[in-house]
């Protein structure tokens, strides 16, 4: 299949395509997920999505990674993971948003997708490290983050947002600094 990133259980990892505009508008079309991504007050337009999938295929094309659509094996669209770069710090960034029904049916879904991503970006890439951007007030995907091994680096104002930003390094660089 063209579009898959990986699979993982019963997740698949695949990539936007242009038409995909839709999926992005309807998921954030629900106050409960759009209150943690927009310090507009939930103002997420067409054009937003739209910026949002193009932006994803730009990354995909330039950096052989992006934020992908997360599916169920039968094709349900759950939400989006994947990275971006954090254009404050020029770091990459992982992040997620997931489907409100999704998250009901599948509580542990978040920490097992980013474990996954994690492992696939270090066993992919050459970076260093790996930060997530974390609303102040966003206590679920703190907590995600802070399971998956990452620890908290600073605050600061993201996009009119109060965010903590947390980092976790490489397998490498951690064995690197636990010899240092």
């Amino acid at each position: 299949m063209h579009g898959l990133v990986m699979e993982s259980g019963f997740l698949r990892f695949e990539r936007f395509a242009p038409d995909d505009v839709g999926l992005i508008r309807n998921l954030w079309s629900d106050p409960r997920v759009a209150r943690f991504i927009s310090s507009d007050d939930n103002n997420w337009s067409a054009r937003e999505a739209d910026r949002f999938v193009m932006s994803a295929l730009e990354d995909q094309e330039r950096h052989g990674f992006s934020r992908w659509k997360v599916v169920a094996i039968d094709g349900t669209f759950l939400g989006w993971a994947g990275f971006a770069v954090l254009e404050e710090t020029s770091e990459i960034e992982l992040d997620y948003c997931f489907a409100m029904d999704a998250l009901e049916a599948d509580p542990e879904m978040p920490e097992r997708v980013c474990r996954d991503l994690i492992e696939w970006f270090f066993d992919n890439t050459y970076f260093s490290h790996l930060v997530s951007v974390v609303r102040t007030d966003n206590r679920l995907v703190r907590t995600v983050m802070l399971d998956c091994g990452f620890y908290y680096r600073e605050s600061r104002q993201i996009n009119g947002m109060p965010c903590d930003i947390f980092q976790i390094l490489s397998p490498f660089m951690q064995s690197y600094v636990l010899t240092a």
